[in-house]
């Protein structure tokens, strides 16, 4: 009896015309599929009706998009960025003065998170978050992009402020479930509308920080 080495059979058969072409065609199909696949995860990753759609908040003479606003576009507006513990509470303006900002020449570690102050002639305007999002390589500062914006009563400038077209000072939970056409997720002292990647808080008033809200764009 021959025994027969299927092995060696499907070897000799890949080294066919035929063998050769379905090898060929087999790694196309292959190829086709994780290429149609990361197209259908990018459109999803991307396209608003399942990512969801940011929340602007405009601050004085900036809009501010979470996910697409780059530092760059902040200081190109007239804003510096300083770190909270550069912050210096003056009794005679009632709030904290940021004497230093950080050199926009610095730059960001890998896939890092960054909680700033938006400041503008040592006063504060916002607390924001920056992200740079790649994994292995830095980037510099004004590269970076806004992950996250916040901006309270105490801020400078917040009787100015609007999220959503809405002034901070008329913002209410009627006010923004109205535009967005959707309730929101509430709790004691906050409601959260989310959709995907973007997030929108406002929290009710209280005697630390007054009326606060609160855009955000969640990386991962």
């Amino acid at each position: 009896m021959k025994i027969i080495d299927k092995e060696e059979v499907r070897i000799a058969e890949e080294q066919t015309p035929e063998g050769k072409k379905k090898k060929m065609l087999s790694k196309i199909g292959a190829f086709v599929f994780f290429a149609v696949l990361f197209i259908v995860f990018y459109f999803l990753d991307h396209n608003h009706v399942f990512s969801g759609e940011p929340y602007p908040i405009r601050v004085e003479n900036i809009t501010v998009i979470p996910g697409e606003t780059t530092v760059q576009e902040i200081l190109q507006a007239g804003y510096d960025l300083s770190d909270r513990d550069h912050g210096e509470w003056m009794n005679d303006v009632g709030g904290f003065y940021y004497s230093e900002v950080i050199d926009p020449a610095v730059e960001a570690d890998p896939n890092s998170y960054y909680n700033l102050i938006l400041v503008k002639e040592g006063t504060a305007y916002a607390s924001i978050t920056i992200y740079n999002s790649e994994e292995w390589k830095s980037k510099s500062l004004p590269e970076c992009r806004v992950s996250k914006i916040e901006v309270a009563a105490f801020h400078k400038g917040s009787d100015q402020a609007t999220v959503l077209d809405i002034p901070l000072t008329e913002v209410t939970k009627e006010a923004i479930s109205d535009y967005l056409g959707a309730e929101p997720e509430v709790s004691e002292t906050r409601c959260v509308w989310k959709k995907g990647k973007y997030s929108l808080a406002l929290n009710s008033d209280d005697s630390t920080s007054g009326r606060m809200i609160i855009s955000e764009y969640v990386l991962n």
